[in-house]
């Protein structure tokens, strides 16, 4: 027996946004489906046969390729959820307006199915499931209307379906795919009595497409996949964004409950970092890891991440990431991901050269802060143009007459990994709220070069998917930019 639960978009679309609000979510998360499960359930039994599908794994996912979608947005204001003591209207008491954006996918297939062929639920769960289904009226926001059906079987593939899988830990390509898990249920109810969103619970796996598909879905701004640049930051024009050097950002927050770390002690930190992650990785450590032999290839970077960009950011330390390169190989890839992510030893504390320990917490599936979101500091698969220093560049060389600022960024840029940029701008400081100005001189890494640091606005003919890190200091978190995108209300 298997278990398949297929959906019809009765409207032919999906009103569903992924993490950040103004990106789609397509394909359909497992997780949106079961959230809508279980808003369907009022009895024990319900709640019973939720509980086995929790634990039934991740299923498969088959829904038209992303390239084969339309994307629709919409802003405007609307009533919003939280409520005060004081204001609103008569109509909406303690609730007032607020400003959103709502993203729509519109697919090629109305239909889409999630597949788990090893589950074998007993009459008893499926009939519950069968019920629960029938009670769903949409999925995503209420404009998506929808019909569920729960079949005991594997369902027969369409033919122009993409079957996106869950992947295996250090799986290149993979995509963070919101699913259920063993607890689900009992959270969310928790949550429900609480008035927590749901979202706030929500754990992603990394899942992979069997079949071609483009990074994102598209419209009028969209492009297809991300092209690498060539030796020379040449990017190919007419192929949509450029792949920048880095596949992957690994981002760990900063518990809280200690004194902010201040962002000019970046370097200290970062490099704590890389110590930690190095002591953990086996001899002999791949070049690409350690940047030890790496023959002026990008390697790993150890990054931190600052709180920028909002009316009281102050640059303290949000949280860490690591940076792992496109060229790092299958295997060695493999290596880095059990060495930080491993279940039985995780990364979890971070010694640092003054006070207790820092206490790390990765959590891909987190939505905030936004300064903990990966795509925060990648521009996600479109990319940007425009990108701001909010950590200062230092040099990889003392500027000439022949040889200004501007070029030098440049050339820095190129041999990082990125295309060249058609203009950038010298600037006396970051432009971004809470960026950082410099570090602490104390903090640089003893025996390297003291050149020149600056800040700088860059711009490229192609979009570019970050992150974006360039200068003499790069690997270790200085040097790290912010892209900058018209009507981004999070770039100063």
């Amino acid at each position: 027996m298997a278990l398949s639960i297929v959906a019809r978009l009765r409207d032919g679309r999906y009103d569903a946004a992924a993490i950040r609000p103004s990106e789609p979510e397509w394909p359909p998360h497992p997780a949106r489906v079961f959230c809508a499960l279980v808003a369907s359930a009022t009895e024990d039994a319900d709640w019973a046969a939720l509980t086995w599908l929790e634990a039934a794994g991740a299923p498969q996912v088959w829904a038209s390729p992303v390239e084969q979608t339309a994307v629709a947005r919409s802003t405007g204001f609307v009533v919003i959820n939280a409520t005060e003591g004081k204001g609103g209207s008569q109509t909406w008491p303690g609730r007032t307006n607020g400003h959103r954006q709502r993203t729509a996918v519109m697919p090629a297939d109305h239909e889409f199915a999630l597949v788990w062929p090893d589950a074998e639920p007993d009459d008893a769960t499926l009939g519950r499931l069968v019920r629960l289904a029938r009670r769903v009226p949409y999925l995503g926001r209420s404009t998506s209307s929808v019909e569920l059906t729960v079949v005991p079987d594997v369902i027969d593939p369409k033919p122009t379906w993409t079957v996106h899988r869950p992947a295996p830990l250090g799986a290149p390509d993979g995509r963070p795919v919101r699913v259920p898990y063993p607890g689900y249920v009992d959270t969310l109810r928790a949550a429900y009595g609480r008035g927590d969103r749901s979202w706030e619970f929500s754990r992603s796996r990394a899942y992979v497409a069997d079949m071609p598909a483009t990074p994102s879905t598209v419209d009028a701004d969209a492009a297809g996949d991300p092209v690498e640049a060539d030796a020379k930051g040449r990017a190919p024009s007419g192929e949509g964004p450029v792949a920048g050097p880095y596949q992957d950002l690994l981002v760990w927050g900063i518990q809280r409950g200690r004194t902010a770390i201040s962002g000019d002690r970046l370097v200290a930190v970062t490099g704590a970092l890389r110590r930690a992650v190095l002591s953990r990785v086996p001899d002999p450590i791949p070049a690409l890891i350690s940047g030890h032999g790496a023959d002026g290839q990008p390697h790993v970077a150890y990054l931190g991440l600052p709180s920028v960009g909002y009316e009281h950011s102050d640059g303290h330390l949000l949280g860490l990431a690591v940076a792992v390169p496109r060229a790092l190989g299958a295997d060695d890839r493999r290596t880095l991901l059990r060495a930080l992510l491993d279940e039985a030893d995780p990364l979890a504390n971070l010694t640092v050269p003054w006070g207790r320990p820092l206490e790390l917490e990765y959590r891909p599936e987190r939505t905030q802060p936004w300064g903990l979101v990966p795509e925060r500091w990648t521009a996600g698969r479109r990319g940007a143009s425009r990108w701001v220093s909010v950590t200062p560049v230092m040099l990889d060389r003392f500027p000439k007459r022949h040889h200004g600022v501007a070029e030098l960024l440049a050339r820095s840029l190129v041999a990082a990994g990125y295309p060249e940029p058609q203009a950038v701008d010298i600037l006396p400081t970051t432009p971004v709220r809470g960026g950082v100005h410099r570090p602490r001189s104390a903090t640089l890494p003893e025996g390297r070069p003291r050149r020149p640091f600056v800040h700088c606005r860059v711009e490229f003919a192609t979009p570019v998917v970050g992150p974006v890190i360039a200068g003499s200091l790069r690997y270790l978190g200085s040097g790290l930019f912010v892209p900058e995108k018209d009507g981004d209300a999070d770039a100063e």
